[in-house]
């Protein structure tokens, strides 16, 4: 029998929002629409062991019961081999004497045929783009609310509201355009320093363009550096988070998939610019 902590990668002492969040990250991770056809049914066992120990630990109560045993080391439910629970967790969420036929992509809840929503973009705040993933109604009617919000507010003040906006190619033109910039001012700095400390008027200029010349191959470096998702395995770099990001985080913006929209953790993006 599997600890339902090890199924969801989770410590004893994780807050409610903590197993929210990593639950929604595994199920996307192991969702069946993920994987190729032969291995559709270790993905949906998988997702199976997910939603039932998200079931157990999402509960506070149950999640009290079950760490009881657990420290007394009495018998607790397995993650897979409950029966009962298995095929209570094979029924759609919003229609329980009905079959699952899938499982949602965001929430990841099994749903049934007319639970599920039809493939398409889900909300207008990135790029259009398709998903390709089997989404519930539920989900699409809450990024729908989210997304007529959004869209209120920006007709009731869109003069203050252009930095919620992605800022698209022009915004990481515009940027690039001030490293530049930045570089070339640098260089006139360091040619400055060098004359006043006695130099030569070509050592100067030998001195600037090799400041210019390192800060350059660095910006070009980072530029070609691209990241892999372990969500939907797009590739993104500098450029995709920078068009994709609002203009508020023009300086240095969140790495974020272009794809699934995931946030890259720290060590991720760092790790290949090492």
């Amino acid at each position: 029998m599997r600890d339902l902590y090890e199924i969801l990668m989770l410590h004893e002492k994780a807050i409610p929002e903590v197993v929210n969040q990593v639950y929604r990250l595994l199920a996307r991770r192991y969702h069946p629409d993920v994987h190729p056809p032969e291995a559709k049914a270790e993905a949906e066992r998988l997702m199976t062991e997910l939603n039932l120990a998200y079931q157990v630990l999402s509960d506070p109560a149950e999640r009290a019961e079950y760490d009881r045993k657990r420290r007394m080391g009495l018998p607790v439910r397995a993650a897979a081999s409950d029966a009962d629970a298995v095929e209570m967790l094979l029924k759609c969420f919003n229609h329980p004497r009905r079959s699952a036929v899938a499982f949602c992509w965001d929430c990841g809840r099994p749903v049934c045929g007319e639970c599920v929503a039809p493939s398409r973009p889900i909300g207008e705040l990135e790029e259009d783009f398709d998903l390709g993933r089997t989404i519930c109604q539920t989900c699409v009617r809450r990024s729908e609310d989210l997304a007529s919000r959004v869209r209120a507010g920006r007709r009731a003040d869109p003069a203050g509201r252009w930095f919620e906006r992605p800022m698209r190619v022009r915004g990481a033109l515009l940027y690039y355009l001030c490293v530049g910039v930045a570089i070339a001012g640098l260089c006139g700095l360091v040619f400055w320093g060098a004359l006043q400390v006695g130099a030569l008027l070509r050592q100067a200029a030998t001195y600037a363009l090799a400041v210019g010349a390192l800060y350059f191959l660095l910006v070009a470096y980072r530029l070609f550096v691209r990241v892999s998702c372990p969500n939907c395995g797009a590739e993104s770099g500098p450029l995709d988070f920078r068009r994709i990001a609002p203009w508020r985080d023009f300086v240095r913006p969140h790495p974020v998939c272009h794809r699934c929209g995931r946030h890259f953790l720290k060590q991720e993006v760092t790790q290949p610019l090492d």
